[in-house]
């Protein structure tokens, strides 16, 4: 496995191209080229960088076979289906699965993978991102791309991955007892956004009569769901508030609650951050058994990229160091994240999260 600026010369047996908005890549004949845009740059092994940056799979590596799909939410879960039995087809029943969607619709895909191979497969990845939220994010392969749909990857052989949050719980609750989708009107019977604003001391005090955008305020303080545990500890799915609505002081995520869902607000802070990503890899390879390590993928969230930009590229040395020196990876920066909670297999869309997959020999 090897890692490279993206060139279209530049041979293999399949290619994942992570990029940023501004950079157009060719596609070469005869080879599986596939990826998706990050938001502001991408994880290489000299940095996060902007640009067109490849991992690039070898005659001995992992099979790989990838799908991409147009389509919306309405026919998301269908399409997903779709995409399974072509997998399928070709691989059989793959040790992973690699997800890249566009934002909106993460969960309706999992609904359908899930259904197709009965949580059997792991799925790892993440959304699609651009520079500022403004829908210039795409996904991709060989000639066609799309932003409205979704790519999923299928591998075979020796490739583990962990799906983690790197937040810790605070002492406020409460349980979700009004919601559509990703909009939560109540949360204990009372306007969602004035609960979360109290949880958190006046955070978003400037929006409640106002309304807006409070992702950059809110990175540092998401709200999580308890999906299982391990040894006694709770593993927890976030979600990014994203927008207050003025109207009734409702607020919007990037991930879908139901009534009845109970959540507790979660606390984060910077040097987590950075430390999450060489505890994903440590996660991925606990109790496995493998003769080398030949290659990673770690997925981050783009909020998360924000709020430690200034150190981002202590992530990569975190990253680099537990991979192991000289070991091939590039990574992206991503608008929602995909994982699998382990040992429960259970495959979920969160946000402000992180995963790695790493090839094994």
């Amino acid at each position: 496995m090897r890692w490279n600026k993206y060139s279209p010369e530049r041979k293999g047996k399949w290619v994942l191209v992570y990029k940023t908005v501004d950079e157009s890549i060719e596609f070469p004949n005869g080879i599986d080229v596939f990826g998706c845009t990050s938001f502001q740059g991408v994880f290489t092994p000299d940095g996060f960088k902007r640009g067109a940056y490849a991992l690039i799979g070898e005659d001995n590596d992992s099979d790989a076979y990838a799908v991409l799909k147009e389509c919306d939410g309405s026919t998301a879960k269908s399409k997903a289906l779709e995409a399974c039995e072509e997998i399928k087809g070709k691989l059989g029943k793959p040790s992973v699965i690699l997800m890249h969607a566009t934002p909106g619709f993460e969960e309706r895909i999992i609904e359908g993978i899930n259904e197709f191979f009965g949580n059997e497969v792991p799925v790892y990845g993440g959304s699609a991102g651009d520079d500022d939220l403004t829908g210039k994010w795409e996904i991709f392969l060989n000639g066609k791309k799309t932003n409205s749909g979704f790519l999923l990857v299928g591998f075979n052989g020796n490739v583990f991955g962990h799906f983690l949050s790197g937040y810790l719980p605070t002492d406020k609750k409460g349980k979700i007892t009004r919601a559509e989708g990703r909009r939560v009107y109540e949360i204990d019977g009372k306007p969602a956004a004035i609960v979360y604003n109290e949880w958190t001391n006046g955070l978003i005090d400037k929006y409640l009569e106002s309304g807006g955008v409070v992702l950059a305020e809110t990175t540092l303080r998401p709200v999580g769901r308890v999906i299982g545990k391990t040894f006694g500890v709770p593993k927890y799915l976030l979600s990014h508030p994203h927008m207050v609505l003025a109207e009734d002081k409702s607020l919007t995520f990037f991930t879908e609650f139901k009534e009845g869902d109970e959540i507790v607000l979660m606390s984060g802070s910077k040097g987590a951050l950075i430390k999450r990503s060489r505890q994903a890899v440590e996660m991925a390879l606990r109790g496995k058994s493998y003769n080398n390590i030949t290659g990673g993928i770690l997925i981050y969230c783009a909020g998360c990229v924000g709020a430690i930009m200034d150190e981002v590229n202590d992530t990569i040395k975190e990253f680099k160091e537990q991979l192991g020196d000289g070991v091939p990876f590039i990574g992206c920066a991503t608008f929602g994240e995909q994982g699998c909670f382990l040992p429960e297999r259970e495959n979920r869309h969160g946000n402000l999260m992180a995963n790695a997959l790493v090839f094994t020999g």
